[in-house]
């Protein structure tokens, strides 16, 4: 049984009612007197006119806020109170693992062999004592070439744990804080049950959850090391023991996600450095680091109506790339596998021009491996357009849920997918260049009347 004690992370005691962190968000902009009645709305639990249906959840106001008080765990609280009371949207059954015709149910339709391979040897290996497992994560299962058949691989064992949430980070970043908590004991129960003492994480948000959500917020004290995928690679990059033969100089622009903003910032300088030392050239964006803009991930959070979830999403990641084709750069380089997958689908949708890389990617051709770049991303970016479609078509004849598991039974696996004739229908028109241009106009037409933001 659980027995733990969730801690708010939002410090009351702290707050001063400045208005800083609503004020200098670079999403709400709100001028100061109307940022001061927001936070105190917020706090006494009053109808919030901004924050909650606007908000992109993406840490920035944590970092603006003069008191430290942690503002953004204020916005995660009401939140999670308005769950309770209205469930999620429908829509959001794409992205929960126990829940049918979920993205990665979706997504074996179209996996290929090697895909397939891979992405079963990861899911289902059991970790050993001895082992020290890397945690593929949710989002880099979407693409896993990203990874396969690296000779990164060789200093772990793999592993892709689907209905682990990715710790739940991307549950914490939409306030459903009392599934966050299940799921961190849940995650430490298979950790110590693997008896494994050092767990390596793909992602900073998933690094941010275990190390310090979990214990801190959720009152889960976790016995493992974790480290972080990016250290590790600078580390041994530092060492000699990896080797980058290939200096790419290449102009690139950097994607600071979300949960990068954390820790003060401590996950902005190590991706930046191993950009360098694979001969890139960085140029940055207006909005970068602290001010980083959301990939869009994080406009489904504030969701006003089910139907413009997707429309606000890629809307805000348009902003994204227009910020990024300004800077002249050739790339735009994430370091977070949330947000490629988005980045993906919004480039397509808008046609640019501007390359997307994972930092993954980047270190493996500065190894000297060989990608099929951009033949695989495109491909996937349009397999999860369909599925995006397919999932709002569905959306409309559900009706808002409460996520009551957490762990999938086997009959949900990945590997056991339906026919799903419609989605398989919609992604083979897009085959066809002419509709995926056409698509890609009706669905700029509808973001502009349905998107709430």
């Amino acid at each position: 049984m659980n027995k733990s004690k969730r801690i708010s992370g939002f410090r009351e005691d702290l707050c001063n009612l400045c208005g800083e962190c609503l004020h200098l968000c670079p999403v709400l902009k709100l001028p100061i007197d109307e940022a001061k009645e927001e936070v105190k709305n917020l706090i006494a639990g009053k109808e919030s006119r901004y924050a909650l249906t606007r908000c992109n959840t993406c840490f920035s106001c944590n970092l603006y806020c003069p008191q430290h008080a942690n503002p953004y765990n204020l916005i995660l609280e009401r939140w999670n109170d308005l769950y309770k009371t209205r469930g999620a949207p429908p829509l959001y059954r794409f992205v929960c693992p126990t829940e049918q015709s979920n993205i990665w149910q979706l997504l074996n339709v179209f996996l290929s062999n090697q895909e397939r391979k891979w992405i079963y040897k990861w899911m289902n290996y059991v970790p050993k004592p001895n082992d020290t497992p890397l945690m593929i994560g949710n989002y880099t299962h979407l693409f896993p070439f990203i990874l396969g058949g690296s000779k990164l691989l060789d200093y772990f064992k793999p592993i892709d744990r689907i209905d682990q949430w990715e710790g739940a980070a991307y549950l914490y970043q939409g306030g459903y804080l009392d599934l966050v908590q299940r799921i961190a004991q849940r995650t430490k129960n298979d950790f110590d049950s693997w008896g494994v003492k050092k767990v390596v994480a793909c992602l900073d948000a998933v690094d941010y959850i275990f190390n310090e959500v979990h214990p801190k917020e959720m009152g889960v004290e976790h016995a493992q090391d974790f480290v972080n995928f990016n250290q590790w690679l600078l580390g041994n990059i530092n060492s000699g023991e990896i080797q980058l033969k290939n200096q790419l100089n290449m102009d690139v622009t950097v994607h600071d996600n979300c949960y990068s903003k954390t820790l003060g910032g401590a996950y902005w300088e190590v991706p930046r450095e191993l950009l360098k030392k694979s001969g890139c050239h960085i140029i940055e964006m207006k909005h970068n680091r602290k001010d980083s803009l959301c990939c869009g991930f994080g406009a489904g959070a504030s969701w006003v109506k089910n139907i413009s979830i997707i429309f606000d999403i890629i809307s805000q990641g348009f902003k994204k790339f227009k910020e990024a084709e300004e800077t002249g750069a050739k790339a735009l380089i994430s370091y977070c596998g949330g947000c490629i997958y988005l980045l993906w689908a919004a480039k397509e949708l808008k046609r640019s021009k501007i390359d997307i890389f994972h930092l993954i990617e980047i270190i493996r051709m500065a190894m000297g491996e060989e990608l099929n770049y951009p033949y695989d991303h495109k491909r996937r970016a349009w397999d999860i357009i369909a599925i995006m479609t397919y999932s709002l078509f569905l959306s409309i004849i559900r009706k808002n849920f409460f996520i009551s598991k957490i762990t999938y039974d086997k009959e949900l696996s990945t590997f056991k997918p339906k026919k799903y004739r419609l989605l398989t229908l919609i992604r083979y028109t897009f085959n066809l260049s002419l509709i995926r241009y056409v698509f890609s106009k009706c669905f700029l037409i509808l973001m502009k009347i349905l998107k709430t933001r």
